[in-house]
Protein backbone atom coordinates (compact mmCIF):
# COMPACT_ATOMS: atom_id res chain seq x y z
CA UNK A 1 0.00 0.00 0.00
CA UNK A 2 1.35 3.11 -1.56
CA UNK A 3 1.09 6.92 0.57
CA UNK A 4 -1.67 8.99 0.14
CA UNK A 5 -0.82 11.59 -2.24
CA UNK A 6 -0.89 14.64 0.08
CA UNK A 7 1.15 12.94 2.64
CA UNK A 8 4.18 11.92 -0.31
CA UNK A 9 3.64 15.36 -1.90
CA UNK A 10 4.18 16.68 1.51
CA UNK A 11 7.98 14.47 2.15
CA UNK A 12 8.73 16.03 -1.29
CA UNK A 13 8.46 19.94 -0.73
CA UNK A 14 9.96 18.91 2.31
CA UNK A 15 12.66 17.53 1.16
CA UNK A 16 13.05 19.69 -2.05
CA UNK A 17 13.40 22.55 0.54
CA UNK A 18 15.72 20.95 3.06
CA UNK A 19 17.85 19.95 -0.16
CA UNK A 20 18.04 23.71 -1.47
CA UNK A 21 18.77 24.81 2.14
CA UNK A 22 21.43 21.94 2.48
CA UNK A 23 23.09 23.34 -0.96
CA UNK A 24 23.13 27.24 -0.18
CA UNK A 25 24.79 25.85 3.45
CA UNK A 26 27.52 23.10 1.55
CA UNK A 27 28.37 25.35 -1.33
CA UNK A 28 28.70 28.68 0.87
CA UNK A 29 31.69 30.59 -0.28
CA UNK A 30 33.14 29.81 3.06
CA UNK A 31 32.42 27.46 6.21
CA UNK A 32 32.20 30.02 8.83
CA UNK A 33 28.68 29.69 9.90
CA UNK A 34 29.06 25.84 9.93
CA UNK A 35 32.37 26.08 11.75
CA UNK A 36 30.14 28.45 14.79
CA UNK A 37 27.41 25.43 15.22
CA UNK A 38 30.56 23.07 15.57
CA UNK A 39 31.77 25.45 18.15
CA UNK A 40 28.61 25.56 19.73
CA UNK A 41 27.67 21.66 19.46
CA UNK A 42 31.18 21.33 21.66
CA UNK A 43 30.31 23.80 23.92
CA UNK A 44 27.15 22.01 24.37
CA UNK A 45 28.69 18.60 24.93
CA UNK A 46 30.88 20.38 27.43
CA UNK A 47 28.12 21.98 29.02
CA UNK A 48 26.64 18.55 29.62
CA UNK A 49 29.62 16.73 31.06
CA UNK A 50 32.31 15.99 28.27
CA UNK A 51 35.86 16.41 28.75
CA UNK A 52 37.71 18.63 26.62
CA UNK A 53 40.00 15.65 25.03
CA UNK A 54 35.97 14.37 23.90
CA UNK A 55 34.27 17.61 23.07
CA UNK A 56 36.75 18.77 20.14
CA UNK A 57 36.13 20.73 17.15
CA UNK A 58 37.39 17.73 14.57
CA UNK A 59 34.53 15.71 16.27
CA UNK A 60 32.09 18.37 16.47
CA UNK A 61 32.34 18.86 13.26
CA UNK A 62 32.34 15.43 11.91
CA UNK A 63 29.07 15.14 14.18
CA UNK A 64 27.37 17.63 12.18
CA UNK A 65 28.63 16.61 8.78
CA UNK A 66 26.86 13.54 9.81
CA UNK A 67 23.83 15.09 11.03
CA UNK A 68 23.37 17.37 7.95
CA UNK A 69 22.36 14.46 5.51
CA UNK A 70 20.94 12.09 7.74
CA UNK A 71 17.23 14.42 7.16
CA UNK A 72 17.57 13.81 3.22
CA UNK A 73 17.87 9.68 3.30
CA UNK A 74 15.31 9.61 5.92
CA UNK A 75 12.77 11.95 4.70
CA UNK A 76 13.73 10.54 0.95
CA UNK A 77 13.39 7.12 2.90
CA UNK A 78 9.95 7.85 4.03
CA UNK A 79 8.65 9.30 -0.27
CA UNK A 80 10.15 6.68 -2.25
CA UNK A 81 9.62 3.41 0.20
CA UNK A 82 11.06 1.14 -2.35
CA UNK A 83 14.49 2.78 -1.55
CA UNK A 84 16.35 1.41 1.19
CA UNK A 85 19.29 1.93 3.75
CA UNK A 86 21.57 1.26 0.91
CA UNK A 87 20.31 2.34 -1.81
CA UNK A 88 20.38 5.95 0.77
CA UNK A 89 23.94 5.44 1.48
CA UNK A 90 25.33 5.11 -1.86
CA UNK A 91 23.43 8.09 -2.84
CA UNK A 92 24.87 10.33 0.01
CA UNK A 93 28.14 9.38 -0.48
CA UNK A 94 27.74 10.19 -4.09
CA UNK A 95 26.25 13.43 -3.20
CA UNK A 96 29.20 14.03 -0.79
CA UNK A 97 32.02 13.16 -3.13
CA UNK A 98 30.66 16.07 -5.77
CA UNK A 99 29.99 18.63 -2.99
CA UNK A 100 33.40 18.07 -1.58
CA UNK A 101 35.03 18.09 -5.59
CA UNK A 102 33.15 21.47 -5.94
CA UNK A 103 34.47 22.29 -2.63
CA UNK A 104 38.06 21.79 -3.83
CA UNK A 105 37.83 23.13 -7.14
CA UNK A 106 35.35 26.20 -7.23
CA UNK A 107 35.18 27.47 -4.16
CA UNK A 108 38.53 28.96 -2.78
CA UNK A 109 37.51 29.70 0.73
CA UNK A 110 36.64 25.89 1.56
CA UNK A 111 38.39 22.94 2.13
CA UNK A 112 37.79 19.60 0.39
CA UNK A 113 38.09 16.67 2.74
CA UNK A 114 37.44 12.87 2.72
CA UNK A 115 36.53 13.19 6.61
CA UNK A 116 33.55 15.07 5.18
CA UNK A 117 32.42 12.31 2.88
CA UNK A 118 32.45 9.50 5.33
CA UNK A 119 30.87 11.53 8.11
CA UNK A 120 27.76 12.28 5.48
CA UNK A 121 27.63 9.19 4.38
CA UNK A 122 27.17 7.80 7.73
CA UNK A 123 24.16 9.98 8.17
CA UNK A 124 23.08 9.62 4.92
CA UNK A 125 22.70 5.81 6.45
CA UNK A 126 22.11 6.37 9.64
CA UNK A 127 18.65 8.52 8.31
CA UNK A 128 17.77 5.70 6.28
CA UNK A 129 18.06 3.05 9.13
CA UNK A 130 16.24 4.80 11.73
CA UNK A 131 13.16 4.78 8.96
CA UNK A 132 14.12 0.85 8.12
CA UNK A 133 14.01 0.29 11.53
CA UNK A 134 10.88 2.48 12.71
CA UNK A 135 9.31 0.31 9.77
CA UNK A 136 10.35 -2.86 11.17
CA UNK A 137 9.39 -2.01 14.58
CA UNK A 138 5.72 -1.09 13.02
CA UNK A 139 5.87 -4.13 11.36
CA UNK A 140 5.90 -6.46 14.14
CA UNK A 141 4.03 -4.68 16.65
CA UNK A 142 1.06 -3.86 14.11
Amino acid sequence: MGLPGRVRRALLIALGAYVVLLAIALLAPTSGTQSEMASWLCDLGRAVGFDAGTATQPRAEFLCNALILAPVSALGSLAWPRTDWRDWTAWTFLAAGLVELVQGAVLSGRTASYADVVANTLGGLAGALVVALVRRVRATAG
